[in-house]
């Protein structure tokens, strides 16, 4: 009998029309339209970012390679030209200069104990000139004024030029270089306001698409060509760039960066 009874129980919970509960929506605050004000509407942005980086081996094992002799730099210079056309979101031009130099005084590639080759006297220089248009969106930290992070999505273009050589004297070899370089870069920040008028951006690069087409001429007689495509969706840590923007406004309002 208390088995029938606690299965006559089911029977009538599950034939009985329960009260129906509305779904609340769950707001995360991510409106950009009841975001709070970090960038306001009319502002002319204009600065930069700077990135080196430097490469210093010296008689250095690694895996296969032994007595690594290298010194190799990359500079990279990125002026920009920002407008805010709404509450902060912000259209904008890039002009970038990349310079990149190796030298490898010495290598060995060591595969095994009777086999094993030789990398000296390799030289290589490549400099390009990028223009890029960028579409860039803050959201404060909080209702803060002074901190934020921001989001640019960049188009990219870019040409350059390159060149190789390798050995010395009579056997000295060439190779001169034309590039052709277009991309999109994915790129995540954080800003903060040190005066009214002054904000120092960090940034580092997440997600990138490329193509890139390599003309080349060797010792001014072969040529030849190539071309490379990547995507990238990671954390490049070698990516990270510090800059500086002013901020000043068009219309007949003031930075605020009080505190909060």
């Amino acid at each position: 009998m208390p088995l029938a009874g606690l299965c006559l129980l089911a029977v009538l919970l599950t034939a009985s029309p329960l009260p129906s509960v509305a779904a609340e929506k769950f707001d995360r605050g991510m409106n950009h339209r009841e975001a709070p004000v970090f960038m306001p509407k009319g502002y002319l942005m204009f600065g930069g970012t700077v990135s080196y980086r430097d490469y210093n081996f010296y008689d250095y094992t690694f895996l296969v390679l032994d007595d690594m002799n290298i010194n190799a730099y990359t500079l990279s210079v990125a002026p920009n030209v920002y407008y805010t056309f709404a509450k902060n979101m912000a259209v904008g031009v890039k002009f970038s200069y990349k310079r990149t130099l190796a030298r490898v005084n010495e290598t060995n590639l060591s595969l095994s104990d009777d086999l094993s080759f030789g990398i000296s006297d390799f030289y290589t220089l490549q400099h390009t000139y990028y223009g890029s248009l960028s579409y860039r969106y803050y959201m404060p930290i909080g209702k803060s004024k002074v901190f934020g992070i921001f989001s640019d999505i960049s188009l990219n273009f870019g040409a350059g030029q390159g060149k190789s050589l390798n050995g010395r004297g009579d056997n000295l070899t060439g190779v001169y270089q034309n590039i052709l370089d277009i991309g999109i870069d994915v790129i995540p920040g954080i800003a903060v306001f040190v005066t009214n008028e002054m904000c120092v951006e960090a940034s580092v690069g997440i997600l990138g698409l490329e193509w890139k087409r390599i003309s080349q001429t060797t010792n001014q007689v072969y040529e030849g060509s190539y071309e490379t495509s990547k995507a990238n969706f990671k954390l490049n840590l070698l990516s990270i760039n510090i800059g500086v923007n002013f901020v000043l406004p068009v219309l007949n309002e003031k930075p605020s960066a009080s505190k909060n």
